[in-house]
């Protein structure tokens, strides 16, 4: 065998050797997250553990983008936990605490919500998410407009217990529309809300659903929130969204207006079942 083709083959065995053991850590980190949410159960507002335990409260944030060499695509995830207090306990109490979910169709991901990290040796790595919706909304304009010669869109926004709602008219000729679209800034992703050449309602609620999530810090690949929220894209949480209206003006540039809906956590939990779900 000449020289190259030894070489591309021990490349080839490398590559294979990382991704199995990647796969056996993954495995194994799984294994330990399956094991102890068989030991826990929900009473409430709490999460009893199996026994008394060694914790460490603090905040899991994973990052995660496609990158590309030329000849092939990588997905990278940056996984980052910061300490915050150590405790000993048998329990954790579920209470609202700030949380941001985010994912476009680019599989651009933020998770970044506050968690529990095990510090007992076999469940190494393991840490468990609480995520109790509540929120309290701040809109810094209810009224949005934009226009282009004698044709103009307009947006009225109302805050609800779960988001905002209103209703969106457009009057054009040349124009083809109006839209009306929800924006995150880091990564960039768009959900679009209305779309209407007259007149439409619109809605948007944030997540209710109540989460106990059990998973690794070292391993946790943020797109297994996919099967989680159920959606390829998502934007739930709290942090700085923009609302923005757009008149599309063809063989033009489109004119836009916009406005800032802060979502902080609130002071209620609120009612329903919790789910305890692994997402590694």
């Amino acid at each position: 065998m000449n020289p190259g083709a030894m070489f591309i083959l021990l490349v080839l065995f490398i590559i294979l050797g990382i991704a199995l053991m990647a796969h056996r850590t993954q495995e194994e980190a799984r294994r330990k997250a399956e094991k102890f949410r068989e030991g826990i159960k929900i009473d409430g507002s709490m999460v009893i553990l199996p026994r008394r335990m060694g914790l460490v409260k603090g905040r899991l944030i994973l990052k995660g983008h496609w990158s590309s060499t030329g000849k092939s695509r990588h997905y990278s995830v940056d996984r980052e936990f910061t300490r915050e207090t150590e405790l000993k306990t048998d329990r954790i109490e579920l209470k609202p605490e700030r949380f941001s979910l985010v994912m476009n169709r680019n599989e651009d991901v933020l998770i970044d919500v506050p968690a529990y990290l095990v510090t007992e040796p076999e469940f190494e790595n393991t840490v468990v998410i609480p995520i109790n919706p509540s929120y309290r909304f701040e809109l810094d304009r209810q009224s949005l407009e934009a226009s282009k010669d004698m044709e103009f869109a307009h947006a009225r926004i109302e805050l609800t217990e779960w988001g905002f709602s209103g209703k969106l008219y457009a009057t054009v000729q040349k124009c083809r529309g109006a839209r009306l679209e929800l924006k995150w800034k880091d990564p960039d992703t768009t959900e679009k809300l209305a779309e209407t050449s007259e007149s439409a309602e619109f809605r948007r609620e944030f997540m209710r659903e109540k989460f106990v999530i059990i998973s690794n810090k070292n391993v946790a690949d943020p797109r297994s929130f996919k099967r989680l929220l159920g959606n390829a894209a998502f934007m739930e949480g709290h942090g700085e969204y923009a609302v923005e209206l757009t008149l599309d003006v063809p063989l033009g540039s489109d004119v836009h207006d916009r406005a800032t809906l802060r979502a902080e956590p609130g002071a209620e939990v609120p009612e329903g079942e919790t789910r305890v779900e692994v997402v590694v």
